[in-house]
C-alpha cells in the first residue's frame, strides 16, 4: 500500500514541522531554560506564544501518533512483525496521551501562576500539586514513549519496511532520549520525535 505507507510518512514529517514553527517564536526561546521567576514572566508576556507552543507540542504528537498507526496497518511485513508495530505504534498513542494532557495542563495553569506571582498572591500549595501532576504524567510519558519507538524502529530493522540504516538509527536515538531521561532526570522533549521524523522521511523518499 504505497499510498498509505506515504501518508504515514506525511504525517511523520508533518507533525513535528507544525510543531517546529509554532515553537519559532524568538523571545520565548528563553523560556524552558531560565529560573521560574524569569519562566513565569516570559509567558505572561508571551501568553499567546505559549499557547501556540503548546499546541505545536499536541499536534507533532497526534500526527506521529497517527502515522504510526497507518505505518504499522500497511507495512508489507510478517504477521509478527506487524503486531510489534500495532504494539508500539498504539503504547506511543498511550504514551502521547499523557503528553498532551500535560501540555493541556500547562496552557492554562503556568499563566494563571504568573498572574499570582504578579499580583503578589501566593502560588502554594496549587503550585506544588500542578508541578507534582504534571512531572508525574511526564515521567510516564517520556520512558513509555523512548521503549516504544526503540521496539518500532528494531521491528522495522529486522522485519523490513523501512531502510534497515534508518530503521537502526531510529532506534538508537530513541535508546538516546531514554538514557537521557534516565540519567539527567528528565531530557528535551522535542528529540522525541526525531526517531518517528527519519522514519517518515525515508517512507516519503521510498527508502524501505
Amino acid at each position: 500500500m504505497p499510498d498509505v505507507l506515504a501518508l504515514a510518512g506525511a504525517l511523520m514529517v508533518a507533525g513535528p514541522a507544525i510543531g517546529t514553527v509554532c515553537l519559532s517564536y524568538p523571545p520565548l526561546w528563553r523560556v524552558w531554560t531560565v529560573p521560574r521567576e524569569e519562566h513565569l514572566a516570559l509567558v505572561a508576556g508571551h501568553r499567546l506564544a505559549w499557547t501556540m507552543a503548546n499546541v505545536g507540542f499536541t499536534a507533532a504528537t497526534v500526527l506521529t501518533a497517527g502515522g504510526l498507526v497507518l505505518l504499522a496497518g500497511s507495512v508489507d511485513v510478517d504477521a509478527r512483525a506487524k503486531a510489534i508495530l500495532m504494539a508500539g505504534a498504539v503504547a506511543y498513542a498511550i504514551a502521547g496521551t499523557l503528553w498532551c494532557a500535560v501540555l493541556g495542563i500547562r496552557t492554562r495553569t503556568t499563566p494563571a501562576l504568573a498572574a499570582l506571582v504578579a499580583a503578589g498572591k501566593p502560588t502554594e500549595p496549587a503550585e506544588t500539586l500542578i508541578g507534582s501532576g504534571i512531572g508525574g504524567l511526564y515521567s510516564a510519558f517520556m520512558p513509555m514513549t523512548s521503549i516504544a519507538l526503540a521496539v518500532i524502529g528494531s521491528a522495522l530493522a529486522l522485519g523490513g519496511g523501512v531502510a534497515p540504516p534508518v530503521a537502526w538509527a531510529a532506534t538508537i536515538l530513541a535508546a538516546v532520549a531514554l538514557a537521557g531521561f534516565l540519567a539527567l532526570d528528565g531530557f528535551l522533549p522535542a528529540a522525541i520525535y526525531l526517531p518517528t521524523l527519519i522514519v517518515g522521511l525515508a517512507l516519503l523518499l521510498g527508502w524501505t
